[in-house]
C-alpha cells in the first residue's frame, strides 16, 4: 500500500485532500452552531457556514485534480497557494484575534494550520517528484 502511495504521491495527496476538505465542509453545514460555539463568539453560525461552502468547493477542486492521472502542476500549484494563504491566515488570527477564540478554538486553528502545512509541503514533494519523472 505505502508503495503505492509513493509512487505517486501527489496524486494521493490531492485525492486524501480533496477528501478531508469535502468531508470537513459537510460537518461544518451541519453542525454550524456547535462549532462555533466550540471555537468563539467570533465563529458566528454563518462565518462557519461560510467556511463549509468553501471546503465543499476546494474539495471538489483537489478531488478533481487527484483524479487526473498526472495532476497538473498548474492545478497542485494553485493548491498550495491556497494552503500557504489559509497556514498565513490561521497565524494572523492566533496573532491578531486570538481574544474572540475559546482555548479550544485557538487550538483548532492551531492544529489546523499545522496539518495544511504538512499536506503543502507533501505536495511540494509529490510535484518535485511528478517534475523530475517527467524529466528522466
Amino acid at each position: 500500500m505505502f508503495a503505492a502511495l509513493n509512487r505517486n504521491l501527489l496524486k494521493s495527496v490531492m485525492l486524501a485532500d480533496g477528501v478531508f476538505c469535502f468531508a470537513a465542509g459537510l460537518a461544518l453545514l451541519a453542525f454550524s452552531g456547535p462549532v462555533g460555539s466550540l471555537v468563539g463568539p467570533l465563529a458566528t453560525p454563518a462565518l462557519v457556514t461560510g467556511f463549509a461552502a468553501f471546503f465543499l468547493l476546494w474539495g471538489v477542486f483537489h478531488l478533481a485534480v487527484g483524479r487526473q492521472q498526472r495532476p497538473s502542476p498548474a492545478a497542485v500549484r494553485l493548491a498550495a497557494a491556497g494552503d500557504a494563504l489559509w497556514v498565513l491566515g490561521s497565524l494572523a488570527v492566533l496573532l491578531l484575534a486570538r481574544g474572540g477564540l475559546t482555548p479550544a478554538g485557538i487550538g483548532i486553528v492551531a492544529i489546523a494550520a499545522v496539518a495544511v502545512a504538512d499536506v503543502l509541503l507533501l505536495k511540494q514533494i509529490g510535484l518535485g517528484r511528478q517534475q523530475r519523472a517527467r524529466l528522466a
